[in-house]
């Protein structure tokens, strides 16, 4: 994994700034596109770490904005018998802030509403933290990840914090646009990815173990 970084807050703001930007940069056709192509390459991940078992619970983010998109797979996983958890990101039923991360379980597009920063969620209550325990393989948002199993998010440390509660061992995918593989500085808080898909390639990280390396399946 990456060596925490002296100067890790100026330079990962830069890299913000940056995959922001380019992201921004992306045409819908381009996302679309992009986004049916990672699916693909998701889907066989999952089903190949999940061992074909269709009962097995996956964790999978829903996307906003400029996001790699989320909402075909996380359809594509439900129809498939997966239960899926996504996270609960607004205020409690009472109003007031969570205390910390939260997930709900998906039951469809209808269920959805636009939640923290206008981040879809479910309706339903929030099962706790600890309801991450239950997933088999989760599925990350990320703005940047290396193949030494950094990761980079938008800032908030809501995934670094929340994956505290995974069991261990579980894999964690992100989902990138091909330009945006870069090993970046880690925080000691941060937490290590096992695996990166992008519209062309999977990529197997090496958080633990030697120099980075990569193994693609297409």
């Amino acid at each position: 994994m990456a060596s925490p970084d002296p100067v890790c807050p100026t330079a990962r703001l830069e890299i913000r700034e940056r995959s922001t930007r380019g992201r921004a940069s992306r045409t819908e056709r381009q996302r679309r596109d992009d986004d049916r192509a990672r699916d693909v390459l998701a889907l066989a991940l999952v089903e190949r770490l999940t061992s074909g078992r269709r009962d097995a619970a996956v964790s999978c983010y829903l996307s906003a904005g400029t996001e790699p998109g989320t909402s075909l797979l996380v359809d594509a996983l439900a129809a498939s018998g997966h239960p899926v958890l996504v996270p609960r990101l607004g205020p409690l039923p009472d109003g007031t802030r969570r205390g910390g991360p939260d997930w709900a379980w998906y039951a469809g597009r209808e269920d959805l509403r636009p939640g923290l920063f206008g981040i879809p969620e479910p309706s339903a209550d929030g099962l706790g933290p600890d309801a991450l325990s239950q997933a088999i393989v989760v599925v990350a948002s990320a703005l940047r990840a290396g193949t030494d199993g950094s990761r980079l998010g938008t800032g908030g440390g809501w995934y670094d914090r929340a994956l505290v509660h995974a069991a261990a061992g579980t894999p964690v995918i992100v989902l990138l646009n091909d330009d945006e593989i870069e090993s970046v500085p880690q925080a000691p808080h941060d937490r290590p990815i096992d695996w990166i898909v992008t519209p062309t390639r999977t990529v197997r990280c090496h958080p633990r173990f030697g120099p980075p390396t990569e193994a693609e399946y297409h």
